[in-house]
């Protein structure tokens, strides 16, 4: 939104500039023209900033791309006549794809080429609809564009879109340098201000000493701890920076995981993976099932000292595709609601199964509900982190996971992370990504 602005404000402060020059020089004055023009560039730059960020999927959202590419065929054959060639047209919508490619690649967003395809497509229906528009008001063309005129009064009539384009690209390389550094320009930004020796600043100074705060974030803070006055600050501020302030599947709040990253992938009803996600490799786990390398060589060690101790647990669920959970999803809704279904089940993309690292086990051989009290649960509840990996959904826990208490599902994070949790007495793996993966500890 901040580069929207200030593209608004670059475009108003061009227009205001030609306007002088034209008015100095005592040229005719196109304001049809000039007031299109600046509406034409300020959706240009509504569509960088609207896409660049987004995951485009293979559904309504290629649609909605051909659609929002339509005004782009309509607007400029009315205003530019250099675009008389319909390849201009092809070029510049071609132009602004890539440069959104290169922005979704380098904020390690996946990209979707047919984006392209279908934004041309949508230039050709709104060309279509020019040509028609010109039908019916013929003159409404030769109104808007720029005539041409004596050599020694001309103004360039590319003189606009340059700027614009110029700006275009400032902000291109400004969001590719914030993608790959990993600052926040717009967070920085808020934090000047919140900086500034104000009295409501010095009111949110009981934030500033916890490393994980995000002083963007102090009203979400504030209304947070109204609601829980018995919490410490400590924990409302890593609850609302995990968005638990916030309802569970808010498309709003929902992001897409990293998902070459080495540390825990984090899946919940705030982060999730495309519908074709497959971990790199899966080996053999048990039987039939399969997990990650580093999965299945902890999950061996674990069952190996249990057997020791005259235990033995059974895999009753591992990876699993997206297309399975929509399936399996699907099932429940058949017979409970989708707020029940909820609890239990995890939607299709956002299901930890998805990552290979997550197992549920159970001392007898596929029956889950026999596991929680066992002398096996409880032995896994206490050394789990031995071996890398954590309870996942605890008891006591179920307002941060959202779902029930399943003893039986286990997440492997591997052993240094799991010791840091066991150690620092962290619960929740949502806990642990604020502290440790979104923010650094000093």
């Amino acid at each position: 939104m901040l580069y929207f602005l200030l593209g608004i404000l670059v475009v108003i402060g061009v227009q205001t500039i030609l306007f002088v020059k034209y008015h100095k020089r005592r040229l005719k004055i196109n304001i049809k023209h000039m007031m299109l023009s600046a509406l034409f560039s300020i959706y240009s730059i509504f569509i960088i900033e609207f896409l660049h960020d987004r995951r485009i999927h293979m559904n309504y959202e290629l649609l909605f791309v051909f659609l929002i590419f339509i005004p782009i065929g309509i607007t400029m054959p009315l205003i530019y006549q250099r675009y008389k060639y319909f390849l201009f047209n092809i070029m510049y919508v071609v132009f602004i794809d890539i440069y959104i490619l290169i922005l979704q690649h380098s904020g390690m967003i996946k990209c979707n080429v047919l984006m392209i395809f279908f934004s041309v497509i949508g230039l050709f229906m709104g060309y279509f609809i020019c040509i028609c528009i010109n039908r019916l008001f013929p003159k409404l063309r030769s109104s808007l564009i720029l005539k041409k005129r004596r050599k020694k009064n001309i103004i360039s009539s590319y003189e606009i879109e340059i700027i614009t384009l110029c700006f275009v690209f400032l902000f291109s390389i400004l969001a590719t340098v914030q993608n790959v550094s990993g600052k926040n320009l717009n967070k920085k930004m808020k934090d000047t201000i919140h900086n500034l020796p104000d009295a409501e600043n010095q009111v949110n100074d009981r934030y500033s000493h916890i490393y994980y705060a995000d002083t963007d974030k102090y009203d979400r803070y504030d209304a947070y701890a109204a609601i829980h006055p018995e919490m410490a600050i400590e924990e409302i501020v890593w609850r609302v920076d995990a968005n638990l302030d916030q309802d569970f599947y808010d498309e709003k709040y929902v992001k897409y995981a990293d998902e070459n990253t080495d540390s825990p992938l984090l899946l919940n009803k705030f982060s999730r993976v495309s519908d074709d996600f497959e971990p790199d490799e899966l080996v053999t786990l048990e039987g039939d099932y399969i997990a990650t390398p580093q999965t299945v060589a902890a999950y061996h060690k674990l069952t190996a000292d249990m057997k020791d101790l005259g235990m033995k647990i059974y895999v009753c669920s591992s990876y699993r595709s997206v297309a399975y959970q929509d399936r399996l999803y699907r099932y429940y809704l058949k017979t409970d609601s989708v707020e029940e279904v909820d609890t239990y089940s995890s939607r299709p993309g956002y299901s930890e199964h998805h990552t290979g690292r997550a197992i549920d086990v159970s001392q007898v051989y596929n029956q889950l509900d026999a596991f929680e009290g066992s002398d096996e649960a409880l032995w896994l509840y206490a050394n789990a982190y031995r071996y890398g990996f954590i309870v996942r959904y605890k008891a006591d826990q179920t307002d941060v996971t959202g779902y029930i208490f399943e003893p039986w599902h286990i997440v492997y994070v591997g052993e240094e992370i799991s010791k840091t949790m066991h150690d620092e007495n962290i619960e929740t793996l949502e806990e642990y990504v604020v502290k440790y993966i979104d923010h650094q500890k000093p």
